[in-house]
């Protein structure tokens, strides 16, 4: 494979595990060896994972990929690059992951590498074209001098810097251009956009159009929820095989990282998702993957875009029979129901979210259920005092909050 020059914007994709026993360091002393240590490394046609393995001998610390670095890469694991390097360490580093729009973070042990925020402009994983573009959007200045025609000028840097370059909506250059000061400084064609999505109340854009050769690009300026759904609308090939216990939501947890919502995973019994499950799935889009997979592991899956939270929910089999078994139990009333649930974090940085267990109240214990009881009686003298009555359904919403 022919190597293009990192400094003009490469790729070809990725890495993984580098090496194993790295002695454990502090931060601020890994921060002070990467920044002082001085390296020079020439890399040419090499794996980004071979990249990573040599700026990591070097500095005695093991680089990994997060999951979101991984699926940003246009390849995956096979991108390749060529680069010259010279400096720190750090600076190494940063040059080298700075063409792909990934940044790094250090911690006690490792350095982990994310997407920089730039990459939520391309949906799904970037092809080499894109990231180019991507490049050009952020470092092209457009000045309109004294006299001149903002739209003449305009239009003419658009072709001369892209060839063809379209925007959604159809008006948005006049737009551009009103924002244009004639005789003013150069601005950078994102603070453009970003100014007119403001004015619009159409904070995110992203590029489309690039899923056939010579097809022509196309900024697409629009409002959170309908990046969302962009998002969710994505089309995707997945493939996942584990044999850890918790793979499901590792791989649950893989794709809501992919759409940049928020996950909450409500088990109904705690053995629920220990399952080993594999994935295979082909040019599918993405919210119909997650929808697939959470209804083979007997669960439901309610995705809120005004909210920006993926919420999954079960085993459903097991609580529609405890849910029969409460009715029948309380001679056809709705039985017990629940009075709230623990709520607990996991993962962690970009990779975070949620697993939540509901709790009814035979599973509190003495101490909760004499705080509940308070509880309630402090409602109901709240409501009493404000219109006289306090409902079931009131106190049921208040109570929640105590275990939360």
């Amino acid at each position: 494979m022919r190597a293009i020059n990192l400094r003009n914007v490469i790729v070809t994709v990725l890495i993984i595990g580098i090496g194993v026993g790295y002695v454990k360091a502090d931060r601020q002393l890994m921060l002070r060896e990467f920044s002082r240590k001085k390296a020079d490394f020439e890399f040419k046609d090499v794996t980004i994972a071979e990249a990573l393995d040599n700026i990591s001998s070097e500095l005695g610390a093991e680089i990994v990929l997060s999951d979101e670095a991984q699926w940003k890469l246009p390849h995956g694991e096979a991108t390749r690059l060529s680069a010259s390097l010279k400096g720190s360490l750090a600076e190494c580093l940063t040059e080298m992951l700075n063409a792909f729009f990934m940044r790094h973070a250090v911690s006690d042990d490792k350095i982990t590498i994310y997407p920089r925020k730039e990459l939520q402009h391309i949906l799904g994983r970037p092809s080499a074209e894109q990231l180019r573009l991507l490049k050009k959007i952020y470092s092209i200045r457009i000045e309109v001098k004294s006299g001149e025609d903002p739209m003449n000028v305009f239009l003419g840097l658009i072709k001369d810097a892209f060839g063809a370059l379209s925007f959604m909506p159809f008006d948005l250059p006049e737009d551009i251009c009103g924002v244009l000061n004639s005789g003013g400084s150069p601005v950078s064609l994102v603070v453009l956009i970003e100014q007119v999505g403001m004015v619009r109340e159409k904070p995110r854009w992203y590029i489309s159009g690039m899923d056939f050769p010579n097809q022509s690009p196309v900024i697409k300026l629009v409002d959170d929820k309908e990046y969302r759904e962009a998002v969710l609308d994505q089309v995707v090939d997945i493939s996942f095989e584990g044999r850890r216990e918790d793979w499901a939501v590792v791989i649950l947890q893989k794709l809501a990282g992919w759409t940049g919502m928020e996950l909450i995973i409500q088990k109904g019994e705690p053995s629920w998702l220990k399952e080993e499950i594999v994935v295979n799935m082909q040019n599918i889009k993405l919210r119909q993957a997650l929808r697939n997979i959470v209804s083979s592991v007997d669960g439901e899956i309610e995705i809120n875009i005004d909210d920006n939270r993926i919420e999954i929910f079960g085993p459903i089999q097991s609580l529609i029979e405890e849910s029969a078994s409460e009715k029948t139990k309380s001679g056809g009333s709705s039985g017990e129901g629940y009075v709230g649930k623990i709520s607990i974090p996991m993962g962690e940085g970009e990779s975070k979210y949620y697993i939540e267990f509901m709790l009814r109240e035979r599973d509190l214990t003495e101490e909760l259920r004499k705080l509940r009881e308070d509880k309630i009686k402090e409602i109901i003298r709240k409501f009493s005092k404000a219109d006289g009555k306090a409902t079931e359904i009131a106190v049921r919403l208040q109570t929640y909050s105590i275990l939360n």
